[in-house]
């Protein structure tokens, strides 16, 4: 393949799994002002405040793990990428009334959403791969806290400049990838669930059940497992008291660390 057949299928990826954030599934809505949407903004400011309070960068236990999961979500993704195309070539295209041209618009359009944006969670994902082996083999290393701003422009030393601004950058990229491909993945899951929940609310039940025979969770529960609720709450109690004891003082001890 081709050096600029590649660019244009990158560039076109990059372009739909882009437009497919901000569309609904009648394509009416409008393109946004900045090309960063919310939750992306929110990555941004979490990735340089991951730069800054992580001055070496991922761990090497967690760097192993992340790409075990990224190399997991991605053939799971690419498994969904062919059951999707499968289930767009039985969309019913033999329809008449408006209210089913509308329903088989938008389960294409959720198909194509869903299509556009696993493969560009995809393509997310091996950048992340790649940064991660990358920091494997160069940068894990490198503690941006044993050197410091130079007092005068004479004392600056170009190649280490470059060389940390380029750590800096990748670790950033790094993390904003992490959480854009999270973010996205939502984006394909909700995508898929709007899909099916349109074909399963075709196909209702003819009838219905009267509420003054359901139970409610909390009744079944208490119903069926009366001591076992009980203690099984009192554990999911201790362990959100324990996490939230243990991140606390976690973060005690890195708030003294930077004022010490």
């Amino acid at each position: 393949m081709g050096l600029n057949n590649l660019l244009y299928y990158v560039l076109n990826l990059i372009t739909e799994g882009h437009k497919w954030q901000y569309q609904n599934a009648t394509c009416t809505n409008k393109r946004p002002s900045l090309y960063f949407s919310a939750l992306q903004f929110i990555a941004i400011i979490l990735a340089c405040i991951f730069v800054v309070i992580s001055p070496t960068g991922i761990e090497h236990g967690l760097v192993d793990s992340l790409l075990s999961s990224l190399s997991i979500m991605t053939g799971f993704f690419l498994a969904l990428i062919v059951f999707i195309y499968d289930k767009y070539m039985t969309i019913n295209r033999d329809i008449k009334t408006d209210d089913e041209k509308i329903d088989e618009c938008k389960n294409q359009n959720y198909l194509l959403q869903f299509n556009a944006l696993t493969s560009y969670a995809i393509f997310i994902s091996m950048i992340v791969i790649a940064i991660l082996i990358g920091t494997l083999l160069f940068g894990y290393k490198i503690n941006l806290k044993d050197y410091s701003f130079a007092s005068s422009w004479e004392d600056v030393d170009l190649l280490l400049t470059t060389k940390l601004s380029f750590v800096v950058i990748i670790r950033f990229l790094q993390i904003y990838f992490l959480f854009d491909f999270f973010i996205i993945s939502i984006y394909a899951v909700c995508s898929l669930f709007q899909f099916v929940n349109v074909g399963m609310n075709k196909n209702k039940l003819p009838f219905t059940i009267n509420d003054k025979f359901v139970k409610s969770d909390k009744e079944t529960l208490k119903l069926k497992y009366p001591n076992l609720s009980i203690v099984a709450k009192l554990i999911i109690v201790l362990l959100v008291l324990a996490m939230i004891f243990y991140f606390w003082q976690v973060l005690q001890n890195h708030i003294k660390s930077c004022f010490n």
